[in-house]
């Protein structure tokens, strides 16, 4: 099993990763999140951790919120596009999105349903806010969850 965390896991960003598209770089490491249904003001305590691998190429991470949901997400940077591939992995189902940056935000689309968004609001050294978001037919964003993180490593 070593062996294959030390094949996987890098230590930083590879340096054929512009610098302008190492949106997800300050999430590397581990936090402690805050998960929040809006539509109830439900919350539920979590961990979200990640770590750059595949050469430093890529980032990988693993959310733990008890009871709800366990996953893990690949975002590996496409030179082609300029832009992240990402897909999204959890108990029989697996979702794929885009992620460019927009004005100072980290909008992620969802492949199969534009109208589906996940964003990084904010990120910042020691927290973070990231949101689940739907498109109305308005084009208004009614935002489904918050995750609100702090940094713990």
């Amino acid at each position: 099993m070593q062996n294959l965390l030390n094949a996987l896991t890098s230590e930083s960003k590879n340096v054929e990763l512009p610098e302008e598209f190492n949106y997800f770089g300050k999430l590397i490491g581990s936090w402690k999140i805050d998960y929040i249904d809006n539509s109830n003001s439900h919350s539920i305590k979590g961990e979200w951790h990640f770590s750059w691998i595949l050469d430093g190429m890529a980032i990988q991470d693993v959310i733990l919120l008890p009871d709800f949901e366990y996953g893990t997400t690949l975002r590996v940077y496409n030179p082609g596009t300029y832009a992240w591939d990402i897909a999204y992995c959890y108990t029989g189902k697996i979702m794929r999105f885009e992620a460019r940056k927009q004005d100072d935000i980290i909008v992620l689309t969802n492949i199969e349903n534009e109208r589906r968004k996940w964003v990084f609001a904010k990120i910042e050294n020691n927290n973070f806010h990231w949101q689940d978001v739907m498109v109305k037919d308005d084009g208004e964003w009614q935002i489904n969850f918050d995750i609100f993180a702090q940094r713990i490593w």
